[in-house]
């Protein structure tokens, strides 16, 4: 024993000179993973990869195969490299390399009528492994449905329902529905821009009344709303589909006629991520430097229940509180969600010459602590330094993404969500030279205070496939005071926006080239070419946007080319030339919540209010005149000069048209009087005057009763250095 040990240490102090660990499909974790004797698992190369000592770069090389993942190989801070030393996992030189998060079918097909075939599947029987995708000869197959997707109108309609149920015409409901134990629904509610995946739990078929589980209920059904229904053995009756029955263990195919399912390839993805590189947001620490180079991702599951229609958290790359690390060169295909997921303190990071194919979900999303408009009901990740951060500062580049929102339409090339109100006059990310087509929703989506992003020289079209009210870019906002934001020599068409309708003729709207949403600000719109719209081919709505530019863009209803054509997606090279990092600015967002820098004292009142047509719910404090109540915002001014300041607050009749607020500034205190009857109709900022601050000097906002005619309203408030000295 003691000889051997000896010998596997000998063997890591090699490899730790040379750098090198190699992973092989018919390797072993007890050799030491040199070229002639490699690991078998990605667990076991990163084990010893932590053993190694990080003078120099490390090459984790992956042979030739493909590897039906176990776990996903999860990358914690400890397996970090360093700026001149980073940790790369890649696939061996010019060779094929696929990590899957799925496991071959195997064994005997049985059948009883030459049509209908069957295999026995005992690990699924009465497990947790229920899988809702299947893949048959590298393609997503059909999960028995009604109606069948080659009719011509392939969708049920809703004549009425509510947030708990859909009521259709009784003649179309089957009671088999009601007796699957897991058959959902996919249907385009309410507002019909995005879709939810609800299981039904009961039907009424005297009545046409089908129930849906207390899961995904994001919007109200109302007549109209298309969907289909899938998961019931008794809708298997087109070739293609498939039914799993996990109560038997058994998997049911239906293959074309004539065709052998022992001559086919089929798996089934049991894992949900692939890779996850994850630091901890709370400890401020961070998986760094490790690259990611010529690899393929392949099959994974999606999930039921998520909080957020828009934003959904299935993706097969995870990089979690991650810096500067790199995806490129990678091929995926056929996973269940998003390609590659950034989320909260991720900055630095390159995602760059990739290929995505055939997602559940879309190409890239980037989150924070909340999801979507950010109301409590979206918390996904809990914690005091979570609340604060986004990923910023990183570069998408040069991507290829086709065919993606097959499962989940709020999806597309890329999905920025919404960043923490305090961040919005942070940098961005740098969004150029891809190349985006067949999308089920936008090419690319900005939410809640997203600024400092430069969206330059991509080429995207077919968008907006499977809902409407979206763009080929598409920014919302909800923010007057974001860092500057460029969309910029952008290529976009055939944008669809498709309504389904009974009558087997989807009516064509709401679907725009360039779309500014929620009073969407700070924004450079210049030189892009766009045509045939199924909207506008530039929408700015509700007329509170600030600081608009629309300079030199073209727009047709039948085919136009850019000059520059030349230079777009992947193999273009051309940059507008601004520097990303500083393309922020100077000032901040205070929320009355700040304990640090926010004190209040009488009877304050939290309030929650709706926003418009119920789509998310925020909070407030409101205060009367018979309660003596003040608060106090304290301004963290960082350099001396003239600042605008503006107040947060949702104007309502029985607010006060007299609020008493004092600015304090480096030159005395301004008293004014200040009417919140008016304001903003969705609550953003309206500004309240500019003053000079200096570093040192007093820097404080006060609102008070004092004399009120009606409520004092205490939101938040903003402060921008508007000067350039």
């Amino acid at each position: 024993m003691a000889i051997l040990l000896s010998a596997c240490v000998l063997a890591l102090a090699n490899q730790s000179q040379a750098g090198v660990l190699y992973v092989a499909a018919d390797g072993n974790d007890t050799n030491p993973g040199t070229k002639t004797k490699p690991f078998a698992t990605l667990i076991g190369a990163r084990n010893a990869a932590r053993e190694l000592k990080k003078a120099g770069p490390i090459d984790i090389i992956i042979r030739e195969g493909t590897y039906y993942l176990s776990e996903p190989l999860v990358l914690e801070p400890r397996d970090s490299g360093t700026a001149h030393a980073p940790v790369t996992w890649r696939a061996e030189e010019k060779k094929r390399v696929i990590l899957s998060g799925g496991q071959p079918i195997e064994g005997t097909w049985q059948t009883d009528d030459g049509k209908l075939w069957f295999i026995d599947l005992p690990e699924v029987k009465n497990s947790d492994w229920n899988f809702r995708q299947l893949f048959v000869d590298g393609k997503r197959a059909i999960r028995a449905r009604f109606p069948n997707i080659a009719e011509s109108n392939p969708f049920l309609y809703a004549i009425g329902g509510g947030m708990d149920h859909i009521m259709i015409d009784p003649t179309l409901v089957k009671a088999s529905w009601g007796r699957a134990r897991d058959a959902q629904v996919n249907i385009v509610p309410n507002w019909r821009f995005f879709n939810q995946w609800n299981t039904v739990t009961s039907v009424d078929p005297l009545n046409g009344r089908i129930d849906i589980a207390d899961s995904e209920r994001h919007g109200k059904i109302i007549p109209g709303n298309w969907f289909w229904i899938e998961g019931v053995k008794e809708e298997l009756d087109q070739p293609g589909e498939w039914y799993l029955d996990c109560a038997e263990g058994r998997l049911y195919y239906m293959p074309d006629p004539g065709v052998d399912p022992h001559t086919m390839s089929f798996v089934a993805p049991r894992l949900n991520v692939i890779v996850n590189a994850k630091g901890e947001v709370e400890k401020k620490t961070h998986v760094e430097y490790v690259n990611f180079s010529g690899l393929e991702f392949h099959h994974t599951t999606f999930t039921l229940g998520h909080i957020e229609a828009r934003v959904h958290t299935d993706a097969a790359v995870q990089l979690e509180n991650a810096n500067h690390c790199r995806i490129e060169n990678c091929h995926i295909e056929n996973v269940g969600g998003y390609a590659f997921w950034l989320h909260l303190d991720s900055r630095y990071n390159m995602i760059d010459r990739n290929t995505v194919l055939n997602t559940g979900g879309g190409g890239v999303l980037f989150t924070g602590a909340r999801l979507s408009y950010m109301d409590d009901s979206k918390l996904y990740t809990p914690g005091k330094v979570a609340a604060t951060v986004f990923p910023i500062l990183n570069h998408v580049t040069r991507n290829t993404v086709k065919h993606c929102g097959q499962l989940r339409y709020y999806g597309g090339g890329i999905h920025l969500d919404s960043r923490p109100a305090g961040m919005a006059m942070k940098p961005g990310n740098y969004i150029a030279h891809n190349y985006f087509t067949d999308l089920s929703r936008n090419g690319i989506f900005a939410f809640r205070n997203q600024g400092g992003n430069i969206v330059e020289y991509n080429h995207i079209h077919d968008a907006m496939q499977t809902t409407i009210d979206g763009a080929c870019i598409h920014f919302a906002t909800m923010n007057h005071l974001n860092a500057p934001n460029y969309i910029l020599n952008n290529w976009l068409y055939d944008i669809w926006g498709y309504e389904q309708k009974p009558n087997g003729k989807p009516k064509r709207h709401l679907a725009n080239g360039i779309f500014l949403d929620w009073s969407s600000s700070n924004t450079t719109i210049k030189d892009n070419y766009v045509y045939n719209a199924g909207g506008a081919p530039i929408k700015v709505i509700w007329g509170e946007n600030w600081n608009v530019k629309k300079v030199g863009n073209k727009s047709s209803e039948t085919r136009i080319v850019p000059p520059f054509v030349d230079e777009l997606g992947p193999e273009g090279t051309a940059t507008s030339g601004i520097d990303l990092e500083s393309n922020h600015l100077i000032g901040h967002v205070i929320h009355y919540s700040n304990s640090e820098l926010v004190t209040r004292t009488g009877n304050w009142k939290q309030q929650k209010l709706t926003g418009l047509v119920d789509l998310f719910t925020y909070n407030l404090l409101k205060a009367v005149p018979r309660d003596r109540a003040e608060i106090s915002y304290t301004l963290p001014i960082e350099e001396d000069g003239t600042y605008q300041v503006a107040l947060l607050y949702k104007p309502a009749k029985d607010n006060a048209s007299n609020a008493k607020i004092a600015i304090h500034h480096a030159e005395g205190v301004a008293n004014i009087e200040w009417n919140m009857k008016k304001g903003s109709i969705h609550g953003f900022a309206v500004s309240i005057g500019k003053y000079p601050f200096k570093v040192g000097k007093p820097a404080k906002v006060q609102i008070s009763t004092d004399g009120a005619d009606g409520a004092i309203v205490a939101d938040s408030i903003a402060f921008v250095k508007v000067d350039k000295e």
